[in-house]
């Protein structure tokens, strides 16, 4: 029977189809015989503490540049009648972000299927929630102090700068000790003391590539490389890196058993994992990518064993 998936995102209209995760999440949940609502998460609202979306409007999708997506009449939803929520609005997490979260929070868990779980959505930073297992990563430190950043730097050699709340690359940088940069690199990150960055020890490995694993509760079900081009340390391909096949290697599979356990637990269903040379880099959670570079790579469907997981999910809840 067909169940009813709301999709909270970014504006339809601007998503690149031959890339975006969440363009294929919707088409394979109408491919599978549900009712697929589109709305953007501005659209929450709270009724005497009752969570609903103003105006969601079905939506119907195909593979057609240019001409992707039709929309039906727009309607009020109460959250907590529909089957599954999917909160895929891209990053920065921002007080708008965590707003929307709040509203999330109402919604029934007995009854609604939530991805990802709006609470493990504020408690897992991108960057932040890879240093939940210290273990696994390079040496990093959060901080706000520039001095510290500097002593950092000096004692590794080269290290990664990057904004806490960024997404994509953005910001992120390479710094040496001597870079005549780094000064004013650590004030325009840090806005000169008041924010926190992560300063990271360099993996010379990122030239082989930036590996993006997807984890279905916390199970590894593919990845996909990508490696830096025209001189830049950054392999999103956000800012120009290119995709290539990646297999699934024995690290791989011991970092996501580590993690499993702990994503199971906040009802973080689909995430993405950075590991570069073997090392865990990020936690991406908020609206993690890579499913169509996998599929084209693999010959694989991971968007439809994600909504029927969730089905599954659903059914289980009763």
């Amino acid at each position: 029977m067909g169940m009813t998936f709301v999709f909270l995102m970014d504006p339809i209209a601007s998503i690149d189809i031959d890339g975006d995760s969440t363009f294929v999440l919707m088409l394979a949940a109408q491919d599978r015989g549900h009712r697929v609502l589109y709305a953007h998460p501005r659209q929450l609202e709270l009724r005497a503490g009752d969570p609903w979306v103003v105006g969601a409007r079905p939506i119907t999708l195909r593979r057609k540049q240019g001409d992707f997506f039709e929309l039906g009449s727009a309607a009020d939803v109460r959250l907590s009648e529909t089957d599954a929520v999917f909160m895929r609005k891209d990053p920065p997490f921002d007080i708008e972000f965590l707003m929307y979260t709040y509203i999330l929070d109402r919604v029934d868990r007995a009854r609604t299927v939530l991805v990802n779980d709006p609470q493990a959505l504020r408690d897992y930073n991108e960057k932040l929630a890879a240093l939940f297992w210290p273990q696994l990563m390079p040496p990093t430190l959060i901080t706000a102090d520039r001095a510290q950043a500097r002593a950092f730097i000096a004692s590794h050699g080269k290290a990664v700068i990057k904004p806490l709340n960024g997404a994509g690359g953005a910001g992120v940088m390479l710094m040496t000790p001597e870079d005549r940069n780094l000064g004013s690199a650590l004030d325009i990150l840090t806005n000169e003391g008041r924010q926190l960055i992560e300063v990271q020890g360099f993996v010379a490995a990122v030239d082989a590539g930036d590996k993006r694993v997807i984890l279905l509760d916390g199970e590894p079900v593919g990845a996909v490389n990508r490696v830096p081009t025209g001189g830049d340390i950054r392999a999103n391909m956000h800012v120009g890196g290119r995709a290539e096949r990646a297999e699934l290697s024995d690290r791989d599979r011991e970092i996501a058993a580590a993690l499993k356990p702990e994503l199971v637990r906040r009802g973080l269903i689909f995430v993405g994992i950075d590991v570069i040379g073997g090392f865990l880099t990020e936690v991406n959670v908020t609206s993690p990518t890579g499913l169509q570079e996998v599929d084209r790579f693999d010959g694989v469907s991971l968007e439809n064993q994600i909504v029927e997981r969730v089905e599954e999910k659903r059914v289980a809840l009763g």
